[in-house]
């Protein structure tokens, strides 16, 4: 069996203010070629309030999914973690939008990174998320939405093992844009907290099975740094010798011709 990586894209949709909201869904039923999307629980005065209100402020709200392997994944209220297919060659179809929110409207795809995790690894990670506090009932705009769950599914697919290697918590996917979170960050940091804020990289480490295990560093303690210098030395002075001795016999060989 010959396994390769896969691209871990994520899809990012401006969520609109109402009105907008109304005249995209009034557009998509009168084009025949755009599918209905799936039917999604009411937007919350909370929401109406994120995505109408500081919107307009600088403040955009955001719904991510991740697609990988074929599979387009992404995290809502209720609904919890949900599974749709991904068109093959980009583009959307009926099962893409399906648990996309109604005022939802495409904005762009970002390839994060690359996976070596195949659909068994990837369901595994899933179900670890799901049994850990990625549950519908978890669903909090400001503290753990479809972003929060974006960037620790991806971090987990894409680091994996690593994620052990470096237990100061500063990981980071480059590629994932902070303004996606912005909207969120600002409302847990004005004290919209309900004791569950999304801990990215260490739910990523739980989520890649890793909770619990200890990484191998290869960085010394200053204990050790003290006692190797010695050995270091003395590796030193053997790799020395080893040479002098590739020299002499050099030499010999030479006179002997």
């Amino acid at each position: 069996i010959i396994y390769q990586m896969d691209n871990v894209i994520l899809n990012i949709y401006d969520l609109l203010p109402e009105s907008q909201s109304q005249a995209l869904q009034h557009q998509q039923a009168q084009s025949s070629s755009t599918p209905a999307l799936a039917s999604q629980p009411q937007r919350s005065a909370f929401s109406n309030f994120f995505s109408g209100v500081l919107a307009p402020l600088g403040f955009g709200a955001y719904h991510t999914s991740i697609d990988v392997r074929g599979f387009r994944y992404q995290f809502g209220a209720g609904l919890g973690i949900t599974r749709a297919s991904s068109p093959e060659g980009g583009g959307e179809t009926a099962e893409s939008l399906r648990y996309v929110p109604p005022n939802g409207a495409y904005r762009e795809s970002i390839i994060l990174g690359q996976t070596w995790c195949e659909r068994g690894d990837i369901n595994a990670i899933i179900q670890r998320m799901r049994d850990d506090k990625f549950r519908g009932d978890g669903y909090h705009l400001a503290n753990r939405n479809c972003n929060h769950f974006s960037e620790t599914f991806a971090m987990a697919l894409i680091f994996g093992n690593d994620l052990l290697e470096n237990t100061s918590g500063t990981q980071k996917l480059d590629k994932f844009p902070a303004w996606v979170n912005r909207l969120a960050r600002t409302g847990t940091s004005m004290g919209i907290d309900d004791g569950n804020s999304c801990d990215v990289v260490a739910e990523a480490r739980a989520a890649a099975g890793l909770k619990g295990k200890v990484g191998w560093s290869l960085a010394p303690s200053s204990s050790q740094n003290n006692g190797n210098g010695a050995s270091a030395a003395k590796r030193s002075q053997k790799k020395e010798l080893t040479e002098k001795q590739k020299a002499a016999l050099a030499k010999l060989k030479k006179n002997a011709r």
